[in-house]
């Protein structure tokens, strides 16, 4: 089975998505891209690489984000967002299937020319916006297949349940001797 590789042009898929985006917005805007990534990914069973421009900065610098298949990239001076997307769709194998994400024409060519899938904000948006539901689809259907077990007689073994239920019932305490209360409860 092919795997699933998201590559996500950052700041452009987020003034698409919400025009007129203000500088101070931004960090918030960002943040939720990531959250966002991170459930398309848990959700599709892909990966996801999340590439932001960073002006005054030369290289690259990537983390992952803990607990999940998102990696985050900042990207600067020749290396910025368009080429590191470029060098991304050209590093990956035969067996995944990449999408690249992007209103940038120079970044949908590239991605055209090397036969990966081109996926605009706006359908990226679509999809952002309905995976609460699918979340919720999934776990209704999980509702009925597995539940945790909360009383103490499915987490104890069986002597402790015996031992337990003769002291709530005949007042002795598992050594024999009888209990007797303090008056303290």
């Amino acid at each position: 089975m092919s795997r699933l590789l998201y590559i996500i042009d950052g700041y452009n898929v987020l003034h698409a998505i919400f025009p007129g985006l203000a500088a101070a917005d931004l960090a918030v805007r960002r943040e939720w891209l990531i959250e966002r990534s991170a459930s398309l990914a848990a959700l599709r069973g892909a990966d996801v690489h999340v590439v932001f421009d960073v002006r005054g900065r030369t290289g690259v610098e990537c983390e992952s984000v803990a607990g999940t298949p998102v990696e985050v990239c900042f990207a600067g001076g020749r290396y910025a967002a368009d080429a590191f997307i470029a060098r991304r769709i050209a590093e990956q194998p035969a067996d995944v299937t990449v999408f690249v994400v992007s209103g940038d024409q120079e970044v949908q060519r590239t991605a055209a020319r090397a036969g990966v899938h081109r996926v605009t904000p706006t359908e990226l948006r679509r999809d952002l916006e309905g995976l609460d539901k699918e979340v919720k689809e999934v776990v209704a259907n999980l509702e009925g297949s597995a539940t945790m077990r909360s009383q103490l007689e499915h987490k104890v073994d069986v002597e402790t349940l015996r031992k337990l239920e003769r002291l709530r019932t005949e007042g002795i305490e598992p050594d024999g001797e009888e209990y007797e209360p303090d008056g303290d409860v």
